[in-house]
């Protein structure tokens, strides 16, 4: 096995709870500093991969690790040299230094200008792409397209000296920003599920929902049905408006054309606590869905008015998940985002809907562990809900708390 480094998304957490679903059983997960964790696994196929995680930016494969800084420069020119050594055309290449507690410009710069030096006496053209000797952005990386005509390189800070790697997949930015502002329907009222965060949904699920299908109660515009579609997996989506259900189709009817895919999807319309077995006909791998957030509000609202959504949400939740409990057999995961809110007067508590996860056991369910207790202490993480995971945007009333449940 190989040892990589993967950037992850601004929820290192939910990140690290995908991760765990996705990678192999035998994966070893060496070291989390801030947002970079280093593992040793196998891949095979590293941009397949990164396509399918909804919360890493960026993988590596690491060459080297306990490197002193002062021989960073000679080190990796030394890797762009043996990397490049018989390129006939102009070769560029970058570097990004990460978790450096001080300034990272002189290190970059030292480290790009030696690399230059080495290519140019070995008589190869290169061009550096970092600007004002400043860590590149995913978007400028993506439009030099750096892993097609050179290489970036990785230098991380550690405890125990330094990591060097080269990037070998990078997140295509603009493939998510296509399906979710370019599809036929959109709708900012039905809180906009963001493609990225359905995918973690759908990894959290399991390793594998090939046999059965993914099926979305609440299915609004789409989102999970598209990213499932997308993964190869069939779907099935029901959702109480119809109208919902007709924009759901014309954005499954695009993305299915326009990436030509083979997995199958079927919507139909009927409240989510009045689902029968008859209206799914196939064999449900798994529930995956972004459930009521309750009204939309513009503004952080009293505790009074927090009590009162969760309330009226939760009887809902309640039907719901009593109904859904006859359709599915034993061991079926459901990875829900239920609805919750920053605490006014408490920055870092939430209010969810504590109420129904307190009665899992009533409707035949147990709550999963998103974060195993045995990860988070072999990576040193402290004080963390291993049950649970917030996410929630900065400019966002609104929060979603993230579960998994599984039938019992």
């Amino acid at each position: 096995m190989n040892k990589y480094v993967f950037q992850l998304g601004k929820n290192p957490l939910l990140s690290l709870a995908e991760l765990q679903s996705v990678l192999p059983e035998d994966t070893q997960f060496l070291s989390l500093d801030k947002d970079q964790l280093v593992v040793e696994t196998e891949i095979t196929d590293p941009k397949a991969l990164l396509n399918k995680l909804g919360g890493t930016i960026k993988i590596a494969e690491i060459f080297k690790t306990e490197v002193r800084a002062q021989d960073l420069p000679e080190l990796i020119s030394t890797m762009a040299l043996d990397l490049f050594r018989d390129r006939q055309d102009k070769v560029r290449y970058a570097l990004t230094v990460q978790n450096l507690s001080g300034q990272a410009n002189n290190i970059i710069k030292n480290v790009l200008l030696k690399t230059k030096k080495t290519l140019k006496s070995a008589k190869l053209s290169s061009r550096f792409i970092n600007n004002n000797f400043q860590n590149p952005t995913t978007a400028l990386l993506k439009g030099e397209n750096i892993l097609g005509k050179g290489a970036e390189f990785l230098a991380i800070e550690t405890k125990s000296g330094w990591l060097i790697g080269r990037t070998i997949a990078i997140q295509d930015i603009d493939a998510y920003s296509d399906r979710d502002y370019n599809r036929p329907e959109r709708d900012p009222r039905l809180g906009m599920l963001p493609p990225k965060l359905a995918q973690i949904l759908i990894n959290l699920a399991g390793r594998d929902l090939s046999q059965g299908v993914v099926y979305d109660p609440f299915c609004g515009l789409g989102t999970v049905l598209m990213e499932a579609g997308l993964m190869g997996y069939n779907s099935v989506g029901s959702d109480l408006l119809q109208e919902n259900v007709q924009k759901c189709y014309k954005n499954l009817e695009w993305i299915f054309m326009k990436q030509n895919l083979s997995s199958k999807f079927r919507v139909f319309n009927k409240d989510a606590v009045r689902v029968t077995k008859s209206d799914i006909h196939e064999p449900i791998a798994a529930v995956v869905s972004e459930t009521f957030l309750g009204p939309p509000m513009s503004v952080n609202p009293p505790l009074t008015k927090i009590e009162s959504v969760l309330s009226q949400v939760a009887y809902t939740m309640n039907e719901f998940l009593q109904n859904i409990s006859t359709l599915l057999p034993s061991g079926t995961p459901i990875v829900l985002t239920l609805l919750a809110y920053q605490h006014p007067r408490q920055p870092d508590h939430y209010l969810t809907l504590d109420a129904v996860l307190a009665q899992l056991d009533e409707y035949g369910f147990e709550q999963a562990e998103l974060l195993p207790i045995e990860l988070t202490e072999d990576l040193g993480i402290t004080g963390v809900d291993h049950q649970q995971i917030i996410y929630r945007r900065p400019d966002q009333v609104v929060a979603r708390a993230i579960v998994k449940l599984v039938k019992i």
